[in-house]
């Protein structure tokens, strides 16, 4: 900004965030702004960091803090709401930011806090909104202090960074850079890598250029590397930067290296000492409630504080207590849930030894250099958040190391490495792997080092001073469909071919240009592009084609669009052949903008057309489509788990889309009785093959035909009748394929227009289309369609099979209405039950329902597990080998399965007790396995949630 008069740097934490500012006139140094916030129900206070945690208040609280209950800042963010965590977790919203870079939800979806049944899904927070709050809490206290000293003192006139994790990738940045605009930040807000903020922090001090006398001297003329190890509240994060000395002059910086996402900080400590305690507090294979739960990690948080804090010994933590010395302790209590379940063993006391042992042995533990994290164990799954499966921090350090040049320097970074003894142990360990230990670099404050570092950098662009130069940390690569000799190294499958668009060690802004490879696009059809990052191809040059490989990549969400050009385009510029569904060669031109943002653009080679498309990524995860489909290649020869192309001929293909044509279009003469079996048997001769062969693509190939005769199917009952079938059949199960969602736009005319014929022959039909395709229906939709049938699910005695296995499969609706309708099936299976009739299609929907792991949604879909000790009550009398066993056992399979998440998970004792009454029932102990210990779904499980065969090339996540 022109008239800006600070540069203020923002640490957007996972556990603490932080704000500082420089000015950028005068030598004035970089100072921390203190931020006022609620320290207690009675008093405000300011503090250099700012827990992010956010805390709704009840109405009487939110009254006594002057709150307006339902407004817009009625979010109490700080240390009051770090305190309510553990005595309201229901309330508090936590770990916003581990949540940004999770693609397995959606991050625009409000269920934080996570799995509280305190708040009405309506005053819930999403990971993006959470993360605004805090933002637009340190604007607004930026505002209060500054803004009344006139207009260019305000906050949106100001140089502003935010920093972010080195390892976020494109999409998680990008959803940072929403949160700021959501939290009403000016466009010209700039990210910043975390580590790079804290190199810039200690580039600032004042005896750095000491410091930097011995780095030459280091040198020798040459080079030396410096390691920035920052592990903070819920990420570990490495860089590697590279000292360049010239003639005596200030040395050239460059970044060279970061580390891939690792979900691994202080939270896992906290939550690793809570396990440690809690067999103390209730016994061994129970557990506590979700309250108590809470209440003893934050308990653990602060005792953690108080141990490894460096006011306390920081010595002896090698040799234990000298001899005649009283080892301190901390007391840990959580609250009882009732008299006696706690049987006087609420309380405990944790040991500095204690604390020592986890963090050191668990999180910090020597180790040899050629260990590597362990990738396929159960890891702490706590708040739904999918934590590192190893915690031990020194493996993924030795894993980043691998292969690069030794550490000459060492800096720490992040609350979690303030204690001096975990530097010198990190220090030790290097010094192992190497055979000479690197030197410790002195960095006061590193809670405060990164919102510092991250205002000095503003003030350097701003002065163009010296910068550091933090080229591409990643390579980027575009998977193509073609073979390239090479087989997956673990099942033999062929490898997918990526092509390198953005090589690592790329400049900001530097664009690059991928030509001569016979790289053609699809137009006018649906496309998928699946784009990959690597830090293990420096080498790797634009252009270059690689070899897929497991441990070598990892996946961005996918892009699936369809790539238009009309006729006009292709034929006014030479006389072209027709656009019509063909392939484009093009070109490939890609940079990383300022921000570290990919943009890639498919350039037209064809000098008939003057055209080029550009990409951008899809950020709505949390859908199966979402997933990347190249991640875990399953044998065919582009790498794809999903087939290319339709299993018919394109003659063929073009015959079956006439026909549906004709058999929908209107006629004056007599015609052919309209049914959907004579329509599927002639589609079936037409293609070639039974339905039952006919792969994903070939149904999505179908539907264009179908989509043009909606308004066909009006002609009569009949018409619309097998409309119907024919619909769901061919857009089941709404998702897996590209374009599914532009699909599922035009089917929902279907919903807007209503029946033709609204009879209960056609209403039934509708039932079985929207829960055949229902996984492709967002929240909003789910919700629409079954918002007026509740009613007749709650007041008919009788409600149709079709409708409640509707109601069952919309795994996307709120936990309140799923707790009513649960509640309802509840009673209907049990007056079923009792009269001796058919009670299949309740248990079933009651399955689907309470099932711990869904078919397409997240975690946050997964409803209480005390609703599944409630359904466990009610069919206890019950013969679960009787008529309706084979449902009444998948019910108690699916709703207390072991997803290893406390949240979700079923007691243990409640667990034990299904488990031997579905063995009783003959239900083999290999499938009950799942209900005693965690075991990791299958896809088979998975495709079996639909009801219906899952089509050929289509896949479900993992």
């Amino acid at each position: 900004m022109a008239n800006a008069r600070y540069s203020i740097g923002i640490d957007l934490g996972t556990t603490n965030s932080a704000m500082a500012f420089t000015p950028l006139d005068g030598d004035a140094p970089t100072e921390v702004f203190a931020i006022p916030q609620w320290e207690s129900l009675t008093r405000v206070q300011p503090a250099p960091t700012l827990p992010s945690f956010l805390y709704l208040p009840d109405e009487q609280t939110a009254a006594l803090l002057g709150v307006r209950a339902g407004g817009a800042g009625e979010w109490i963010v700080g240390r009051l709401a770090r305190q309510k965590a553990g005595e309201v977790p229901g309330r508090v919203a936590q770990s916003a930011k581990s949540w940004l870079c999770h693609h397995a939800t959606d991050r625009s979806a409000p269920f934080l806090p996570w799995a509280s049944e305190d708040l009405p899904e309506g005053r819930k927070l999403s990971p993006l909104g959470a993360s605004a709050l805090i933002l637009r809490y340190l604007r607004g206290v930026w505002d209060d202090r500054f803004a009344p000293s006139g207009r260019d003192f305000a906050f949106d006139a100001q140089q502003i960074t935010v920093t972010v994790p080195a390892s976020f990738d494109a999409a998680a940045q990008q959803l940072t850079l929403a949160a700021a605009a959501e939290a009403g930040f000016p466009a010209h807000v700039r990210l910043l890598e975390e580590p790079q903020a804290a190199f810039y922090h200690w580039l600032d001090q004042a005896d750095t250029e000491g410091v930097l006398d011995g780095m030459r001297a280091d040198a020798g003329g040459g080079s030396i590397h410096v390691l920035v190890v920052d592990v903070g509240g819920g990420t570990s994060d490495f860089s590697l930067f590279e000292l360049t000395t010239g003639d005596g002059g200030p040395p050239a910086i460059t970044r060279t290296a970061v580390s891939d996402h690792i979900l691994l900080g202080g939270d896992n400590i906290d939550l690793a000492l809570a396990h440690r305690v809690e067999p103390r507090l209730i016994g061994d294979g129970e557990r506590l409630s979700r309250g108590q739960w809470e209440h003893l990690v934050a308990r653990c948080r602060d005792v953690k504080e108080q141990a490894l804090s460096p006011d306390g010994p920081d010595e002896g933590v090698d040799e234990g207590p000298r001899e005649g010395q009283v080892e301190e302790t901390f007391a840990v209590a959580v609250p009882s849930r009732g008299a006696g379940l706690m049987a006087g063993s609420a309380s405990t006391r944790l040991s500095r030894a204690d604390v020592d042992a986890v963090v050191m042995e668990g999180f910090f533990p020597f180790c040899a250099a050629d260990d590597r994290p362990l990738r396929n164990v159960g890891a702490l799954k706590e708040w739904g958040l999918p934590f590192a499966a190893d915690s031990r921090v020194s493996r993924h350090l030795a894993d980043f190391l691998a292969g690069r040049p030794p550490v000459d320097w060492l800096l720490c970074n992040g609350g979690t490495l303030t204690p001096s003894r975990l530097r010198r142990r990190l220090v030790e360990q290097i010094g192992r792997w190497q055979g000479r230990a690197p030197r410790l670099l002195d960095s006061r404050d590193p809670e405060l080092a990164v919102a510092r570092g991250a205002a000095r950098f503003g003030e350097q662009v701003n002065s163009r001073g010296r910068r550091i130069e933090a080229d591409a940390a990643r390579a980027v690569f575009l998977a193509v469909h073609q073979a390239v000799g090479g087989r997956d190294d673990k099942d033999g499958a062929a490898a997918p071919a990526l092509v390198c668009v953005v090589p690592q060690g790329a400049r900001a802004e530097e664009t690059f240009t991928v030509a001569g490879r016979g790289l053609a696009l699809r137009v006018n059809r649906p496309v998928r592009f699946q784009t990959f990052t690597s830090t293990r191809h420096r080498r790797v040059r634009a252009g270059d084609m690689v070899v897929w490989r497991k441990d070598g990549f990892q996946a961005l969400p996918p892009l699936a669009t369809v790539v238009t050009l009309d006729e006009s385009e292709s034929g006014k510029r030479g006389g072209g052949s027709a656009a019509g569904d063909r392939d484009v060669p093009v070109t490939l031109s890609a940079r990383i903008n300022e921000l570290g943002l990919l943009q890639v653009r498919c350039i037209s080679a064809d000098p008939a057309i003057d055209h080029a498309w550009p990409l951008a990524f899809n950020l709505r995860p949390g859908r199966a489509e979402d997933g990347a489909s190249l991640s875990a290649p399953e044998g065919s020869a582009a790498g794809e788990a999903a087939e290319a192309a339709p299993n018919a001929e394109p003659a063929a293909l073009a015959e079956a889309g006439s026909r549906i044509e004709a058999v929908f279009q209107p006629s004056a003469g007599k015609r052919e009785k309209v049914t959907a079996g004579r329509l599927l048997s002639g589609l079936e001769k037409i293609l070639g093959r039974p339905k039952a062969g006919w792969n994903g693509p070939l149904l999505r190939a179908l539907w264009p035909a179908l989509d043009a005769a909606m308004a066909g199917r009006a002609q009569s009952v009949e018409h619309e009748e097998a409309w119907l079938i024919l619909a769901g059949f061919v857009l089941r199960p709404g998702f897996g394929a590209p374009l599914d969602d532009a699909r599922m736009d035009r089917l929902w005319r279907l919903r807007d227009a209503g029946l033709a014929f609204p009879g209960k022959r056609n209403t039934l039909q509708e039932h079985i289309l929207w829960r055949r395709v229902g996984g492709g229906l967002s929240r909003e939709r789910q919700e629409q369609l079954l918002q007026p049938e509740l009613r007749r699910l709650t007041s008919q005695s009788n409600p149709t099979a079709e409708l409640v296995l509707l109601a069952g499969s919309l795994e996307r609706i709120g936990h309140e209405t799923k707790t009513e309708l649960a509640g309802q099936f509840i009673d209907l299976a049990q007056e079923r039950l009792a009269a001796g009739r058919h009670a299949a299609p309740v248990l079933t929907a009651l399955s689907l329902l309470l099932n711990r792991a869904p078919l397409y949604a997240g975690p946050e879909a997964v409803v209480s597990p005390d609703l599944v000790e409630r359904v466990y009550r009610a069919f206890a009398g019950q013969d679960w080998g009787g008529a309706d066993g084979a449902e009444m056992q998948t019910l108690f399979l699916r709703a207390a399965r072991v997803v290893d998440n406390r949240s979700l998970d079923v007691a243990p004792s409640l667990r034990r007790r299904i488990a031997d009454r579905l063995e009783k029932a003959g239900v083999p102990a290999a499938r009950t396995a799942r209900v005693r210990d965690f075991v990791a779904v299958t896809r088979d499980e998975r495709s079996s949630l639909l009801g219906d065969s899952l089509p050929a090339g289509l896949i479900l996540r993992d």
